[in-house]
């Protein structure tokens, strides 16, 4: 398909801000069990950041009529769909669209947002009840949202971790907090001082809510993805195994890294290796932040707006890292797209 897009703009710069990883992670997807293999080489590795760097048509506007989002998942989709809701019939794409990205897709995001700004759970709320009260409001909001499974699914799970593995990642928050605030102090820069209160608090909400079995009873992976099903949502079933050796950050609002076409480029490179890449959109992200802060707003009292977005935006950076240390070894390089006056930074030790 031809690029209906930005031109590619060398003033944007892509960064790799560690070439060894977050080096925090319990996941099973490994770069470095790889290399040790031999099924990777490092000069495979190196190479393909060399062409998420520099390669033209690899960050592509999202389309026009994508204006939902999905999950971060490197994985290639073996089937598209979504439910009518006025018919409740499934509707079959025969290709996928280049739309946002975050871990879990948006609803799991804007939830995670939503228990974050209130605070621990009372009267009884639940991980499930979040969502559905929040699939609801973002319908109102015009917002739309997408989601993956997976081919090998089953039981309780949907077959996205971002979902399927969320009561962990909650305790992986706390787990690994000091290695997520020292990233926290990269990605914030000089605002980091300012955020910290907010950063906190995100921290001290969960220290509860870890602990609540009630919330956690009805957070199944199938459940969640049988709300995302009926709201109308696109969902993705993804095919194989993870083989994701990066993980991308963009920042360039309405824009996303095209998985597909980065791997013909690693092809052509001649790479003989799979290279899945997760990628997490951070602006969208922070139109969540704005959604939930104005949410907040019309229905919590006394709601300041500013400090109910920077607590949302906190949770989902939080969130983010959290979710790579719980799929991830977190030995796979880092790379962000951003402004140029952004991307002075590393996380190389």
């Amino acid at each position: 398909m031809p690029d209906e897009t930005l031109e590619y703009d060398k003033t944007i710069e892509v960064a790799c801000i560690t070439e060894k990883g977050l080096g925090f992670g319990e996941g099973s997807i490994s770069v470095n069990k790889r290399i040790e293999s031999g099924e990777l080489s490092a000069d495979e590795l190196r190479t393909g950041i060399d062409i998420i760097k520099n390669a033209d048509g690899v960050f592509v506007s999202v389309d026009a009529d994508a204006d939902d989002d999905g999950c971060g998942d490197g994985r290639q989709a073996a089937r598209v769909f979504r439910i009518n809701k006025e018919t409740g019939l499934t509707e079959e794409f025969n290709a996928s669209r280049r739309r946002a990205k975050v871990f879990g897709g948006g609803l799991v995001v804007a939830s995670s947002m939503w228990r974050a700004i209130n605070g621990p759970a009372q009267h009884q709320e639940t991980v499930y009840g979040d969502r559905a009260y929040i699939a609801d409001k973002l319908e109102k909001l015009h917002i739309s949202f997408g989601a993956h499974t997976d081919s090998h699914a089953s039981g309780d799970n949907c077959g996205c971790g971002a979902i399927d593995k969320y009561p962990l990642i909650t305790q992986n928050i706390l787990t690994h907090r000091s290695s997520i605030e020292a990233t926290l102090q990269v990605l914030y820069g000089d605002s980091y001082e300012e955020n910290k209160e907010f950063i906190d608090k995100v921290f001290a909400t969960y220290d509860v809510v870890v602990d609540d079995e009630n919330y956690f009873s009805n957070a199944a992976g199938s459940k969640t993805m049988g709300l995302i099903e009926e709201s109308g949502a696109v969902v993705k079933e993804l095919a194989d195994h993870h083989l994701e050796a990066y993980v991308v950050l963009n920042d360039i609002d309405g824009t996303t890294l095209d998985q597909r076409a980065l791997d013909i480029k690693f092809s052509q490179a001649g790479i003989r290796s799979e290279l899945q890449v997760f990628v997490v959109d951070i602006w969208r992200g922070r139109m969540y932040s704005d959604a939930m802060a104005q949410l907040a707003a019309e229905v919590i009292p006394e709601t300041n707006f500013e400090e109910a977005r920077a607590t949302a935006y906190a949770d989902f950076l939080i969130r983010t890292l959290a979710v790579s240390s719980t799929l991830t070894a977190g030995d796979q390089p880092v790379l962000a797209r951003m402004q140029p006056t952004k991307s002075d930074f590393s996380l190389a030790a």
